[in-house]
């Protein structure tokens, strides 16, 4: 054989042992068995109270990395964590209080969304803020406006630290909400989030993956609320981390997420037209998150989750979501009208003033009245850079002779098509 046939030979002999592989594998993996192991052992969870920075850190990566999930527990000292789930009790009553004047100031004016132009204020139970977009509408106040006290521990060493090992150095929370699951309610009705209707059945499901990777986008097919979304199959690359602090202890009666451990590196989608996934029904190997109040549960956006349609425990399931992007990630470039929609909800200048100094730089492209400007260890990688550019000039005319030669050690496969 020539070369040439002997390299196709090769290829054909990698490819026949990487489907072999992957045959075994599928095989041989018992995902219920792996699912009953891990929520047992808790492998995914790490403790804020017992270990290290660096081990929380290093643990919360690894398990994105291989379950595309993990939980810090304790993250808000035990002490504290009453007062917070009070405060974003509270929080929760104003914030629908507040949608409800709103929707009923556009009933009364016809108006698609509000307008600043007429003259609404805290005095007539409007509360809205101008976005840094210009000529767009107004939004309601971003959430973290009525918890203070939550905003204390928003940008925890440790949070930020997994999520800049994660992401990228320089980071944006594009998105924050309550969420409250409800529990049975005295009358019979069904606890679970969502419509009543849907609720109470412990083996459905509302399977998806969150923005960029949500298919649906939040706007179907309105182009004024579609915030757009990565396309099918998604790269393998981390863009969004989703964080759910839960306030109250969460087990598989009481408002456990529901996710698919390693579904974050699936090509397949729930919502994916052609990939044959009930989205409301029970999956392989799927599983509750357990953590106790205090703790934070952080996915990778790919991953399929769902939030639980039963609550039976006797008390509301509380959290806040945020979603923690790359400075890189256009998070408000689109889905430019829908007074519900949470992303990227503004905050005035006094607003953005009052936030704890080090959540700052996380939330600064909310305040249309602060530059956002890259933040120091993304100028420090470019910097960097620079330097490596100044050392090729500087050989190049000192020493031009040795150019030839000097990268004679680098070498860039390329990778059979088979292969990609």
């Amino acid at each position: 054989m020539n070369t040439d046939e002997l390299q196709a030979r090769v290829r054909s002999l990698e490819k026949e042992l990487q489907e072999a592989r992957e045959l075994l594998a599928q095989s041989t993996h018992d995902a219920e068995a792996f699912t009953r192991e891990l929520c047992r052992t808790r492998a995914f969870a790490f403790s804020a109270e017992t270990l290290s920075a660096d081990e929380v850190i290093d643990g919360c990566v690894g398990s994105l990395d291989r379950y595309g999930f993990c939980v810090i527990d304790n993250l808000i000292p035990s002490d504290e964590v009453a007062a917070v789930c009070e405060e974003v009790k509270a929080a929760h009553v104003t914030i629908e209080r507040n949608m409800k004047a709103i929707k009923d100031v556009i009933r009364l004016t016809g108006r698609e969304e509000p307008s600043l132009s007429d003259g609404l204020n805290a005095a007539d139970g409007v509360e809205l803020r101008r976005v840094r977009r210009v000529n767009h509408p107004p939004k309601p106040p971003n959430d973290i406006v009525w918890m203070p006290r939550y905003a204390r521990h928003l940008a925890n060493p440790l949070v930020t630290g997994v999520a800049c090992r994660v992401l990228d150095d320089h980071l944006r929370i594009g998105q924050l909400h309550i969420r409250m699951v409800e529990t049975d309610k005295p009358d019979g009705s069904p606890g679970g989030f969502g419509p009543v209707s849907r609720r109470g059945r412990s083996d459905a499901r509302g399977w998806h993956t969150d923005w960029p990777h949500d298919l649906s986008a939040y706007g179907n097919r309105d182009a004024g609320r579609n915030a757009g979304c990565i396309r099918l199959p998604f790269p393998d690359l981390p863009m969004c981390l989703v964080m759910i602090w839960y306030l109250t202890d969460v087990d598989a009666s009481s408002g456990g997420t529901w996710v698919v451990p390693g579904s974050h590196r699936e090509k397949r989608n729930p919502r994916g037209h052609s990939d044959g996934i009930t989205t409301s029904a029970p999956i392989p190997g799927d599983m509750q998150v357990t953590a106790p109040a205090g703790s934070v549960y952080i996915q990778d956006s790919r991953s399929w989750h769902a939030s639980p349609l039963h609550n039976s425990s006797g008390r509301d399931r509380v959290a806040v979501v945020n979603r923690w992007c790359p400075w890189w990630l256009s998070v408000d470039d689109y889905a430019p009208v829908g007074v519900e929609n949470a992303i990227c909800r503004p905050l005035s200048h006094d607003e953005y003033r009052a936030l704890p100094v080090e959540l700052q730089p996380l939330m600064r492209h909310l305040c249309p009245d602060e530059q956002d400007t890259l933040q120091l260890p993304v100028l420090d990688r470019a910097w960097i850079a620079h330097q490596r550019t100044l050392s090729g000039l500087r050989q190049m005319e000192e020493n031009p002779d040795s150019l030839s030669e000097a990268n004679a050690h680098i070498c860039v496969p390329v990778m059979p098509a088979e292969q990609r």
